[in-house]
């Protein structure tokens, strides 16, 4: 069963794909309504993965209002897949943005002490990225990578070399020691910090109620001296997307007895720059699990 739900998914993939190379985005977005509307009008399933956010986020909100926030959420991540296959197929086609505190990271950079971003699954972290491969340093980001993931991201689509290194969590020791290497050499590391699959955390309030994530971005900060910007991207227009430094602080390195405390302050800092981003885009927040929960 799963292996056919694959193929349908793929399915669809290639479908947009070939959409948007006959279309682009204009025509690829003018088929997505319809398809996103019939999708939340009739699956139960995309409704109770995204009530965690839907009930923190919009506190007593019912009935209609419930279903249009679904809506609008599963329209925007439509849009968001849909502009990175664009991104891919078009060649030479960019996003029009902004990077706000680029002054900033640049006078980071400059200082040879390498740079952690920490970014979420918001907006379209993949803009992020093609914009801060701009920065005078050489860029890297440990990340899960599938070459065969069937939601294809923009780089795999390009088929051209990568402005910027992967390092693999799922490689020896989740790939900190070639990100501690990376940092030591004054480079940049982009770093998911709101998905927790396994290794150390901190707890701290999220939308008001207790969540779990991971720590291993401040303690790879600590060890190397390095700080640590919250980066996150929201689209803001058709072609337009906003990059914006949303916090920068710099972990210390403790003693044990703490080291958790510290990593818990780290961890508080990223919590309340995710509550401030989904402040302003609400619609752009693509957990779809219980995210209180992991």
């Amino acid at each position: 069963m799963s292996s056919l739900l694959k193929k349908l998914e793929a399915l669809g993939h290639g479908f947009f794909y070939a959409v948007l190379f006959v279309t682009g985005q204009g025509g690829a977005y003018f088929i997505l309504g319809p398809v996103i509307f019939t999708y939340v009008l009739f699956s139960r399933k995309i409704h109770q993965d995204t009530a965690p956010y839907r009930q923190k986020r919009f506190p007593g909100r019912k009935g209609v209002g419930c279903w249009l926030d679904t809506f609008r959420i599963v329209y925007s991540f439509g849009k968001v897949l849909v502009d990175r296959g664009w991104l891919g197929i078009k060649h030479g086609r960019q996003f029009e943005g902004e990077l706000i505190g680029r002054e900033e990271l640049l006078g980071i950079v400059k200082k040879g002490k390498g740079l952690v971003l920490l970014t979420a699954h918001v907006g379209n972290w993949q803009t992020a990225l093609a914009h801060i491969c701009e920065l005078p340093a050489p860029v890297n980001s440990l990340m899960h990578y599938e070459q065969e993931a069937v939601a294809k991201h923009y780089f795999d689509l390009r088929k051209e070399p990568l402005p910027f290194k992967i390092i693999n969590n799922e490689g020896f020791l989740g790939g900190m020691v070639e990100s501690t290497a990376a940092l030591q050499k004054g480079e940049v590391v982009t770093i998911m910090g709101d998905r927790l699959t396994k290794g150390p955390h901190a707890e701290v309030d999220f939308l008001g109620f207790p969540a779990r994530l991971p720590s291993a971005a401040y303690n790879l900060a600590a060890a190397t001296g390095s700080p640590v910007a919250v980066l996150l991207a929201a689209k803001t227009g058709r072609k337009r997307y906003s990059l914006r430094v949303w916090d920068v602080f710099y972990p210390e390195k403790s003693d044990r007895d703490k080291r958790q405390d510290e990593i818990v302050l780290c961890a508080k800092r990223f919590a309340g720059a995710m509550e401030k981003y989904t402040e302003s885009y609400p619609y752009q927040w693509y957990n779809f699990f219980d995210f209180w929960k992991q």
